[in-house]
């Protein structure tokens, strides 16, 4: 890689690591995005491996290898970042234009999210502490991943704004966590009495340093908590509870929202407390209540 090259590299990280509230993970995510192109194109027999000439055609072929390997979403996620460099470059003249413009991307599938039932959630928040009074997990652990738990769950975080909370981000008069998410966008998700005993404790037992912008959760060696270690964790619990290894930390904020709208909750509301940008996005939660309606109808009904 060139010196140019990592000077751009470098010049649109600290742009947007400036002008947007972009988590760590999601800058981490932009770079990589940005590297792995650069570095196939190093690679590519119809490529003269410089990203600042690269053309729409190698561009669709790109896209179409990430395709091959990788979800929808994970390509539209990368495509995306590799867009805001380009808007970049040529922003600042070291590029004409931008070889993803108008280059057509996976369509997303409109599964609908599968998650845990409340009877089924309630058993998992509580493994953390069956596993401590067996002797299985200290206390350091089961008290933080009790805690992660019902953050994900109660307060319908995403992992990776899981592991950025600050102390600062806590209000514990109100209940209320403010969250830094996707683009940059802030939100107040208001969390349970239970989240809100399990805060206390951990900030009582030490565990984390009390510094207003210091992570909230931590690694036993005391840095910051990260996405892999809390899914490693999860499959441990889902395991031992006999609930099904397929459940993710995303899908225990699907069951978040699932449950709120199951209990008749505005839309609305849901849409703010998951930070989604379109209120089409948060209606997938009301396809999976009406699936719920149909099922006991068709179960129960004597004419279904």
């Amino acid at each position: 890689m060139t010196g140019e090259t990592d000077e751009n590299i470098e010049a649109f990280m600290v742009r947007i690591g400036q002008q947007r509230r972009y988590s760590k993970y999601t800058l981490r995510n932009y770079s990589d995005s940005i590297r792995e192109w650069v570095g196939w194109l190093k690679i590519c027999e119809f490529s003269d491996g410089s990203y600042l000439s690269a053309g729409r055609r190698v561009a669709r072929m790109y896209v179409a290898e990430l395709s091959s390997k990788l979800r929808p979403a994970t390509v539209r996620n990368k495509i995306s970042a590799l867009r805001s460099f380009y808007k970049f470059l040529i922003q600042t003249r070291a590029a004409e234009s931008d070889p993803f413009e108008l280059v057509s991307l996976p369509k997303m599938k409109k599964d609908l999210p599968i998650c845990l039932n409340e009877g089924q959630t309630a058993a998992l928040l509580q493994i953390p502490w069956t596993l401590e009074r067996a002797g299985k997990i200290d206390r350091f652990r089961a008290l933080r991943d009790a805690l992660a738990l019902e953050l994900l769950y109660g307060a319908g975080l995403r992992i990776s704004e899981l592991c950025a909370l600050k102390w600062r981000d806590i209000d514990s008069r109100r209940n209320v966590a403010t969250v830094l998410g996707k683009g940059g966008k802030t939100r107040f998700c208001p969390y349970g009495e239970s989240a809100g005993r399990l805060l206390a404790a951990w900030r009582e037992s030490g565990n984390s340093p009390r510094e207003p912008d210091a992570e909230i959760l931590r690694t036993a060696k005391g840095a910051p908590l990260y996405p892999r270690l809390v899914q490693r964790e999860l499959k441990i619990y889902l395991q031992f509870a006999g609930l099904p290894l397929s459940i993710t930390p995303h899908k225990l904020r699907h069951g978040f929202a699932t449950h709120l709208v199951n209990a008749d909750a505005d839309l609305r509301t849901v849409q703010e407390m998951l930070g989604h940008s379109s209120l089409s996005t948060t209606q997938i939660y009301t396809h999976l209540s009406t699936r719920k309606m149909l099922e006991a109808y068709n179960s129960a009904h004597p004419h279904s």
